[in-house]
């Protein structure tokens, strides 16, 4: 149990040892620690300790525990005074910590104008970190343009180590850059920068950006060069990112080439990037025959780390030819194929996860399972998960590793719910899945580094988005739509269209992305439904989307309250002129307005029917020239029709002319029946 008491006169200790003993009980179980507060006050204290390795520990400690901090604003204070300490480390682990602490400020304008300062800032390593927070951060900055201005400016820094980190960064800020011309020429003159690690970080940022780029020939250009880099660390980013963009290159045959010659670098981290990259190109590589020659002769590779990625790419390969296969025994032989090879590549390598392939393991031998032992999978597929789930304890990205195989699981749930599993519809699932292992592999290429497209692929590729939630979007939409259409010149249209306007611009995204369009939409309905008794129906599936956690039973639910709005009650409120007006329109049954010719132009407004001479049909003028004005027609109409909706746009001047001829006409009618 945390004796925070201790920690806390550890803290006020005179004793350096003791603070710094204090700093890292903090730092490592602030989480659990009953007394935030306390806590925190600690922190804040430390900042100013005359002790440089103690001012250094609280800075690293607050951009480690900045989430779960009650006063942001000054824990944002605190580091950005740190950020000018007088000591280097101080100031390198202050400006390190803006990362992770930007996200969580209320105040992104003010936060912003500090981060903006640092990068004008004199010490070289703090620029550097601020250029890090500033791609991280770029898409919540509410000035773009000025962003850009301080990006671009650092893209250009006499220090390497800041354009080193403006080049690992550029891939998560492209799509949001006011000036995607200037952002790319900034990024090809990075792929020739003067030094290695610049180089190589573009050869990465190459990979995420190249299919947004306003020049696909140039990026290949660029990426074709840094094939041939004379440094092996820029040769072996090249050589990933060359399998990922494969799809994208304009010339495919020199691609091809170019990664075959990669399978015989003298670099053997050179080589497995490219053995990684056949598995990522195969189905698109004009000779598979040949593609298939190197991975095997891979596998027999001096080491360890090659045979692994050849090991595992043949896995892939194997999956591939699974989804191609024309009978059902070639089909089951392809996919235990792939689960071997899967397994060896395992086997083979120093670490479990750095060669990738548990994922592909884990969902292919389930795959397998249900598609063949249909009965006992549900218990053996939840043996699987549990196995990998209880390795990835202790893994420091292990939020991004469950996620997957939370992801991959929900995939499985899928294909068990299948009824028919005729060869088709096996091989259609097998390829349809295929691409989440995929992104789970990708995933895995870049958990043990702080890459910020990391995260951009688990926002892109998890948690799978699979066909029934699309369908369901769709007639969402299509349910939208019609709610509108039917809904027009009622009470409900407002309501109806502006909740299809929201839905049209809906689509298939990241989860985060797809629950906010669902959080927002029920804030819009939970505004503008009258909350009467009559609605209590919409109200309580409202409340169900918000118990519910699953987006597809979310966006299910959705799809059935989408037909209710054209049927929701909704009082009319009338007053002023139009309480007046609907009085009369009680009594009144029919109007009769007509303009009489003649050099005397009257309106003349008419009630009741003439049968035969005799009825109660009641005749009133009303000289033209008394209230005369262009839209007169219009708006006699729109008395004549009853339109109570259209009676508030009738001009006051007309309004108070006639009000008192319809009140006399109401009197009469009364009188006369």
């Amino acid at each position: 149990m945390i004796d925070q008491e201790k920690i806390h006169n550890q803290c006020l200790s005179d004793d350096p040892r003791e603070r710094i003993h204090a700093l890292e009980q903090l730092n490592d179980f602030f989480l659990s620690i009953p007394d935030k507060q306390q806590a925190w006050n600690d922190l804040h204290k430390s900042t100013t300790d005359k002790n440089s390795h103690i001012r250094s520990d609280v800075a690293f400690t607050l951009g480690r525990v900045f989430p779960q901090i009650p006063n942001k604003q000054q824990a944002w204070d605190d580091l950005i005074k740190l950020t000018s300490d007088e000591d280097h480390n101080v100031r390198y682990q202050a400006s390190s910590a803006l990362d992770s602490a930007f996200p969580q400020m209320p105040n992104k304008e003010l936060t912003w104008n500090d981060l903006h300062e640092l990068t004008n800032h004199k010490d070289y390593s703090v620029r550097s970190n601020a250029a890090n927070a500033l791609c991280s951060a770029f898409s919540q900055i509410p000035n773009k343009q000025q962003a850009w201005d301080d990006l671009h400016r650092l893209a250009n820094d006499e220090e390497s180590s800041v354009r080193f980190y403006v080049a690992s960064g550029f891939g998560s800020v492209f799509s949001h850059v006011p000036d995607i011309l200037q952002a790319w020429s900034d990024l090809h003159r990075l792929t020739k920068d003067e030094d290695s690690g610049v180089r190589s970080n573009t050869a990465s940022t190459l990979d995420s950006v190249f299919s947004h780029g306003p020049d696909k020939q140039q990026a290949w250009d660029d990426l074709h060069r840094l094939i041939y880099d004379e440094d092996w660390q820029v040769r072996f980013r090249a050589s990933f990112t060359l399998g990922s963009v494969f799809s994208h290159v304009p010339d495919k045959q020199q691609a091809w080439d170019d990664i075959h010659r990669l399978t015989y670098d003298e670099n053997n981290c050179v080589r497995s990037g490219a053995t990684f990259s056949i598995g990522s190109a195969f189905t698109q590589v004009p000779d598979r025959k040949q593609a298939l020659n190197d991975l095997y002769r891979l596998t027999k590779d001096e080491y360890r780390s090659v045979r692994t990625f050849a090991n595992n790419s043949l896995g892939k390969v194997s999956i591939f030819k699974a989804s191609k296969a024309e009978n059902e025994e070639d089909y089951k032989k392809e996919l235990e194929n792939a689960i071997e090879f899967f397994e060896r590549s395992i086997n083979i390598s120093y670490d479990k996860w750095y060669s990738q392939p548990k994922f592909c393991l884990l969902f292919y031998r389930s795959f397998h399972t249900i598609i063949f032992k249909r009965l006992e999978a549900k218990e053996e597929v939840k043996r699987y998960l549990e196995e990998v789930k209880s390795e990835i304890e202790g893994s420091k990205s292990k939020e991004l590793l469950f996620e997957a195989v939370k992801n991959l699981a929900e995939a499985l749930n899928e294909v068990q719910k299948l009824e028919n599993l005729d060869l088709e519809t096996k091989k259609g699932e097998l390829n349809f899945y295929r691409k989440y292992c995929d992104h789970a592999a990708e995933l895995m290429k870049n958990t043990d580094e702080k890459a910020p497209f990391a995260t951009e692929v688990l926002r892109k590729g998890m948690p799978i988005l699979d066909r029934r939630l699309k369908e369901i979007l769709e007639e969402i939409q299509e349910k939208a739509k019609t709610a509108c259409q039917i809904s027009k010149r009622t009470a409900t249209q407002e309501i109806a269209c502006a909740v299809n306007k929201e839905i049209q611009k809906w689509e298939i995204g990241s989860q985060e992305e797809m629950n906010w369009y669902v959080e927002h939409l029920i804030f819009t309905l939970e505004a503008s439904i009258p909350k009467e008794i009559e609605n209590k129906a919409i109200f309580d599936k409202i409340k169900q989307i918000r118990e519910e956690k699953i987006l597809v039973k979310q966006y299910a639910i959705l799809c059935s309250i989408i037909p209710m709005i054209p049927n929701l009650h909704v009082k009319h409120a009338i007053s002023g002129l139009e309480k007046e007006v609907h009085q009369i329109k009680e009594t009144v049954e029919n109007l009769t307005i007509s303009l009489k010719p003649g050099l005397k132009q009257e309106i003349e407004i008419s009630s009741g029917i003439e049968i035969w001479g005799t009825g109660a049909k009641l005749i009133t003028t009303i000289p033209l020239q008394e209230i005369s004005y262009p839209e007169i027609m219009k708006d006699l109409e729109c008395i004549k029709e009853k339109n109570i909706n259209k009676l508030s746009e009738v001009p006051e001047r007309l309004a108070s002319k006639i009000k008192g001829y319809l009140s006399g006409m109401k009197e009469k009618i009364s009188l006369s029946s």
